[in-house]
């Protein structure tokens, strides 16, 4: 008995068929067999071996390719078996030799070796660490082979096979990828190596890319949660639903800004009681008193803090986040381990923090789940035809992690966690998308997918046709709505989203009345033209987070351009008031606005001119009441378009107490000629009352009557406004 059947089923008339066989017969390694099996003669091949034993040909035109396969495994001799495609061949002539000392290194029973590509006279290939794999991780390399390379895993050829394997299949008149899939399933030590000694060669416009084979049946279910849903379905599951809403918020210290928001809209547009879970390893004294306060607030909302243990914490630590481009926090995978972390609770209702309700959440909550153990939404990849997804053909059912029904009593009833959870930590780093890949997978037909209004994706909201009412915006991906970059957005409808969010935004912040927002501050900005550069100057006011404000837009600009443009702006975000000069002289409806605006303190800017962060005001508030001051200023940058480039005067970032400085000094000593405008400033309304004559005109005289009567001036050293010079 030989150690190695190297097979070949070919045609016969391939180009590639005699460079294939000559790359085996030039082996260094002479233990093996060479079996070659065509559907037609080849009398030049036939000829040059017929007196060589180690080579046998053998012809037969009456059979298809798979039962060729199962014929010639019955004649092959050797312990192992590697097959060998007519077109390709092996490179190193060393390949065989070094397949079979892995086989005794690691006893294992099927080698997959990484593939090189030739195409157009040009050599490809990545690099693979060998490793042992599991049968899931066999399989999720199966899906997911993006690349040539991970082919091996849709096709035999080029992998050592032990012999033994095939007594364990029923069915040869497979394709070759559910054949080795079936092969994967009862070996013992997967191994999966980078040799690149087999050369898949690619001619002319050939594709020899393996479309995935999803066969029949069973055969990429990763749990066996699909058949208990079918029996479910056919004992009737019928889950007793509580009145009481059970939300589950999973979340740490970055995403609680948006916490208020999203527990006011569900405060605002739900019509039954809910307790909202806010699950947590670590969160500041801060964090914790705001979600107390917001719970004192909400009358129909129960806010109930529940940190997780040091134990389940570490056993998330396990996941690999691997080639998750999001990069999602830990806290992210909290949502898993719900049916542990909350005992009590049967059933519950998962979001992301960037979501915002804008329906009731009842009728979420009583949806009939159909014996699944959870219902979601399909994500913006189950529509987009060329983009990569974990579950290929079947992407129409690829759902979105950032809303969730679980059914926790079955989750818990099945045991299912603990054996996800192995999962997971198996072969997370396979995925793109982290564990909305592995759910995906895992409850594989175990899911009630969702009407999209439930999870309306804000980014790709043109990819969610037919939506009319829309219950639930994600505003999923890297921008979120309280940063700057949805300011810049050119699409109407995200902007539109957006505004709605910040209206919920400053809702919730008027309903909670949250600490360090009592001292209102009016910003009074003037317009000088209605192109975008205007729009970038509101923007960056707008989606400040200090919630207690108000924004006064004055209009110097010519033919009513704007006020057609921000007519919709002023009627979805109330904070905002617009005056329009219409030929009247600025300053004096500059002088206006200051005597009917209803802040404690007043900040003054000019478009194009911006604030560079969302969290400018709230900190100069924050210096003000700590100092007690009278006004704080901030450092500008200069911004030149026409070289698209930054200047600055040099910062340390410090707090620095100038009520000592005299005017003059002021005036004079800041290169930035801070003093001297009204611009970067936060100032105690207080300061421009009995000025006598405001006039706005001459700001530097302006600001040397407000010096003089500030007898508290503080100054941050950091850029935290941008002046734009044209």
């Amino acid at each position: 008995m030989v150690k190695v059947s190297v097979i070949v089923l070919a045609n016969g008339n391939e180009n590639g068929l005699n460079k294939c066989v000559d790359s085996v017969l030039k082996q260094s390694y002479k233990d093996f067999e060479l079996i070659v099996m065509c559907r037609q003669q080849n009398d030049e091949l036939i000829n040059r071996f017929q007196d060589n034993t180690q080579v046998k040909i053998h012809v037969d035109g009456t059979k298809n390719i798979n039962m060729l396969r199962k014929e010639t495994i019955d004649q092959a001799r050797g312990e192992y078996l590697i097959f060998i495609d007519p077109r390709d061949f092996l490179m190193d002539e060393k390949a065989l030799e070094k397949l079979v000392i892995l086989s005794n290194e690691k006893d294992s029973e099927l080698i997959i070796s990484s593939h090189m590509l030739l195409k157009q006279g040009r050599f490809s290939y990545i690099n693979v660490d060998t490793e042992i794999i599991s049968y899931n991780r066999f399989r999720a390399f199966q899906l997911r082979a993006f690349q040539l390379s991970e082919n091996e895993f849709r096709s035999l050829d080029g992998t050592l096979i032990k012999r033994d394997l095939f007594e364990k299949i029923n069915d040869y008149n497979l394709p070759a990828q559910l054949l080795l899939t079936g092969l994967a399933e009862g070996a013992q030590n997967i191994l999966y190596t980078g040799l690149n000694t087999y050369v898949c060669v690619e001619e002319n416009d050939e594709d020899r890319n393996i479309k995935l084979v999803w066969g029949k049946g069973n055969e990429f279910h990763f749990s066996n949660t699909y058949s208990i849903v079918e029996k479910n379905r056919i004992e009737q599951y019928e889950p007793e639903i509580p009145s009481t809403i059970e939300v589950a918020l999973c979340i740490d210290d970055n995403v609680m800004d948006y916490m208020e928001t999203l527990i006011y809209s569900i405060y605002k547009n739900t019509s039954s009681y809910v307790n909202v879970n806010i699950i947590y390893k670590e969160l500041s004294d801060e964090s914790l008193d705001k979600l107390a306060w917001i719970d004192e607030k909400m009358s129909t909302v129960n806010v109930r803090p529940v940190q997780i243990s040091e134990e389940l914490h570490k056993s998330m630590e396990k996941i690999s986040l691997g080639h998750d481009k999001w990069q999602l926090p830990i806290s992210s995978y909290y949502r898993i381990f719900l049916a542990d972390i909350l005992p009590d609770v049967s059933r519950i209702i998962y979001l992301d923090a960037d979501t915002l309700l804008t329906g009731d959440l009842t009728e979420l909550w009583r949806t009939d789940l159909e014996g699944n153990f959870l219902a979601a939404c399909l994500d913006e990849r189950a529509y987009m035809k060329k983009v990569r997804s974990i579950l290929t053909s079947r992407r129409r059912e690829y759902f979105n992690s950032g809303v969730l029904v679980f059914d926790l009593y079955l989750l818990r009833k099945y045991k299912i966690i603990n054996n996800f959870l192995g999962f997971l930590i198996d072969t997370a780093d396979l995925y793109e998308l982290g564990d909305q890949d592995a759910l995906n997978l895992y409850f594989l037909d175990a899911v009630k997918l969702l009407d999209s209004s439930w999870n309306y994706g804000v980014p790709s909201y043109k990819k969610y046709t037919g939506v009319v009412d829309i219950k639930l915006l994600h505003f999923y991906e890297r921008t979120k709505p309280l940063r700057s970059p949805y300011n810049y957005v050119s699409d109407d409808r995200i902007k539109e989203f957006v505004r709605l969010y910040r209206k919920y935004y400053h809702e919730a912040a008027e309903l909670t009345e949250y600490r360090n927002s009592n001292s209102k501050i009016s910003i009074i900005i003037t317009a000088h033209s209605a192109d975008e550069d205007f729009f970038k100057s509101l923007g960056s006011l707008s989606y400040q987070m200090y919630p207690n404000k108000e924004i006064i837009v004055l209009d110097a600009t010519e033919d009513n351009k704007l006020k057609d443009k921000i007519k919709s702006i002023v009627n979805n975000l109330p904070y905002i008031v617009y005056y329009d000069c219409n030929g009247r002289d600025v300053a004096e409806v500059k002088k206006f606005a200051v005597s009917r605006s209803t802040g404690d303190h007043l900040y003054f800017l000019d478009s194009p001119n911006y604030i560079n962060e969302n969290f400018i005001l709230g900190e100069l508030n924050e210096i003000m009441i700590k100092n007690k001051a009278d006004m704080v200023t901030s450092t500008m940058m200069i911004f030149y378009p026409s070289e698209n480039n930054f200047a600055g005067y040099g910062i340390d970032d410090k707090e620095i107490d100038i009520s000592s400085e005299s005017i003059e000094n002021l005036q004079t000593r800041y290169p930035g000629n801070d003093y001297n405008m009204l611009t970067g400033h936060l100032f105690d309304k207080k300061l421009f009352n009995d000025l006598g004559e405001l006039n706005f005109t001459d700001e530097k005289q302006l600001m040397a009557k407000i010096l003089a009567k500030a007898e508290k001036k503080m100054r941050k050293n950091s850029y935290y406004w941008v002046e734009v010079r044209n």
